[in-house]
């Protein structure tokens, strides 16, 4: 029974639609920074360089850093009113306002909610944010009142060989990545579906479902067909960020703007 879900839906991984999305050129433009972060709703450039945040906006940078916490590990931009630092060496994390204030104190995961290794952190609605801990478990996490609100069965209940290598969200749903497929979650954390992917290296979420990327092609899944995406580009790609029906890709010197079409 705990493979039910993976079976069932066999066929979106393995037959695609003859539709498919296009992508369109609109621009390019040099950033000097160490990494690029993404770009929000509201056309905000995000990006690291020697360790701070900035935020680009046609009228400011903003900027934050917190040394004492190390490297940052990742930002989620997700929620512009809600950014999330994740500092994986010392097994925390920070939430930021849209003018990078801090939003919350440094969340110390091994000191409040006693997990020695958070692997991955992303958004969530309200108060929340989703963990995925050592205990192979999706926490549900209120970082103002510092308390768990909810967690799943461990993902190995779903299958034994899943081990993740990415967490994404949106408002509704978190899927967990792992190079044999993705598990869907919702918002209270019921398993919802399995997709058996393989060869996955990066996910997004997109309208209805998500994005993925598979040996160097994209594909869009809708939760009903897999849609094949044409996307015309050659060249390093050492970021990739999708948000809205915006495609942005960083080859280390340029940012090159996509729009997704249907």
């Amino acid at each position: 029974m705990k493979y039910l879900a993976f079976l069932l839906l066999l066929y979106l991984s393995i037959s695609a639609s003859a539709q498919e999305l296009k992508t369109e050129f609109i621009e390019k433009f040099a950033i000097e920074a160490d990494r690029f972060v993404g770009i929000d709703e509201f056309s905000n450039l995000y990006y690291i360089s020697d360790n701070v945040l900035y935020k680009k906006t046609d009228k400011k940078v903003f900027s934050y850093s917190n040394p004492e916490l190390g490297r940052v590990h990742k930002v989620n931009i997700q929620n512009p009113f809600k950014i999330i630092l994740f500092y994986a060496d010392f097994n925390a994390a920070i939430l930021l306002d849209n003018n990078l204030n801090e939003l919350s104190p440094v969340l110390d995961f091994t000191r409040e909610t006693k997990f020695n290794n958070v692997s991955f952190v992303t958004g969530s609605s309200q108060n929340n944010i989703w963990l995925y801990a050592d205990d192979n478990k999706l926490h549900l996490y209120d970082y103002k009142r510092n308390t768990e609100l909810l967690q799943t069965l461990a993902l190995t209940f779903y299958n034994p060989e899943f081990k993740p290598i990415d967490l994404v969200s949106s408002f509704k749903n978190v899927w967990v990545l792992a190079d044999i497929g993705v598990f869907e979650f919702n918002e209270y954390g019921v398993f919802i579906r399995g997709y058996p992917l393989k060869d996955t290296s990066r996910i997004f979420p997109f309208q209805k479902g998500f994005i993925y990327e598979s040996k160097g092609e994209f594909f869009y899944n809708d939760l009903t067909q897999v849609l094949p995406i044409e996307f015309n580009y050659e060249g390093p790609s050492e970021t990739i960020f999708i948000n809205s029906s915006k495609f942005y890709v960083y080859n280390g010197k340029e940012v090159y703007e996509f729009q997704i079409k249907s």
